[in-house]
């Protein structure tokens, strides 16, 4: 590899983050919903200014993100419905599946629609996690940073300036939000940065060995799926809140994602088997979702009180027949800190 190609990733994030940081701060004051155009903007712009006209791959990612983004955009202003949404999104995913992104899995026609599923799927995890106390720009950016490194180790130096593109305009971002690490970048632009990530690893493992493709997909994915996961059982239970310590998932994240990148360096240098990096992220996602549905799902729900009486209630209710519980929410047993409503005497 030439030192031009190698600087070239530099140059693209440089330029990317510039833009973003530019332009991200007269969006914010005034129409809050254009964030996603600014990054995709960031993004092409970056990746321009290092490659010049992009290949057929790079332009063919840079577009259907586009068009996906422009749809986060529609369903942020308006509503939307999920059908729609994922049409969308499989059509646009379709376009770069043709142009040679693709999940090589079996090698025939099943490549295309498990390529299509799980990239639509990748790109609605990583939109989850900017619900999830804004950890998405922070997350975007360290496995964009990775992954650019394993795309110069593989010698493809065209998605590692795509990657070092997405990296830098979420650094751009990053200043803007309420908290260090944490910032919210829409549906439009979280949809943008989950399916740039998603196709760009699907980009480097393509035309590759069973193990390889699975430990490239499964290792970028891991923060995603286990943001996704907590999300799903820690719903929000107030307009605009999410339970949990939201304070602590940006940094969390970030660890996981810098872990799995190191795995993913190390998988593409030939130090550690593909196979195995592969067993050990898949057996990891299971455990985390495993304990975050035991400790944040219904079984937390109905025992989190740590009154006896209320835990004796709970479990003679889950011991019932399906017909004879009651309906409704369990009522708290009164107590010094749960005291009777004031009784108001009219007239």
């Amino acid at each position: 590899m030439t030192p031009l190609s190698a600087l070239a990733p530099v140059l693209a994030g440089a330029a990317a983050c510039l833009v973003a940081a530019a332009g991200l701060r007269p969006v914010r004051r005034t129409v809050p919903y254009l964030s996603g155009v600014m990054l995709a903007a960031g993004t092409a712009a970056g990746a321009m200014t290092a490659l010049g006209p992009p290949d057929r791959r790079v332009s063919a990612v840079l577009l259907a993100a586009a068009a996906v983004a422009l749809l986060g955009l529609i369903a942020e202003v308006g509503a939307l419905p999920l059908v729609t949404r994922l049409i969308v999104e499989s059509v646009a995913t379709g376009g770069v599946v043709l142009c040679g992104v693709q999940v090589t899995l079996t090698g025939d026609w099943l490549d295309g629609p498990v390529s299509v599923m799980w990239i639509v799927a990748m790109t609605n995890a990583y939109g989850l996690l900017d619900r999830l106390g804004g950890a998405l720009a922070a997350v975007a950016a360290v496995t964009g940073a990775f992954l650019a490194g394993t795309a110069l180790v593989l010698g493809d130096p065209s998605l590692a300036v795509l990657a070092t593109a997405l990296a830098g305009v979420c650094l751009g971002a990053l200043p803007y939000g309420r908290a260090p690490g944490r910032v919210r970048l829409g549906p439009s632009g979280s949809l943008f940065a989950g399916f740039v990530l998603t196709c760009t690893a699907a980009g480097l493992t393509a035309g590759r060995g069973p193990a390889t493709v699975a430990a490239g997909l499964l290792l970028p994915a891991l923060a995603a799926i286990v943001g996704a996961g907590a999300y799903a059982v820690r719903r929000p239970r107030r307009a605009g809140r999410t339970a949990g310590p939201a304070r602590t998932v940006a940094p969390a994240l970030c660890g996981v994602s810098a872990g799995t990148g190191t795995t993913g360096l190390a998988v593409a240098l030939g130090w550690v088997p593909a196979g195995a990096a592969a067993a050990v992220t898949a057996a990891t996602a299971a455990v985390l979702l495993c304990y975050a549905r035991l400790t944040h799902g219904f079984f937390y729900a109905r025992f989190r009180h740590d009154s006896p009486a209320f835990r004796r209630q709970a479990w003679t209710s889950l011991r019932m027949p399906a017909g004879d519980r009651p309906r409704g929410r369990v009522p708290h047993p009164r107590s010094a800190g749960n005291p009777p409503p004031p009784v108001v005497r009219r007239g």
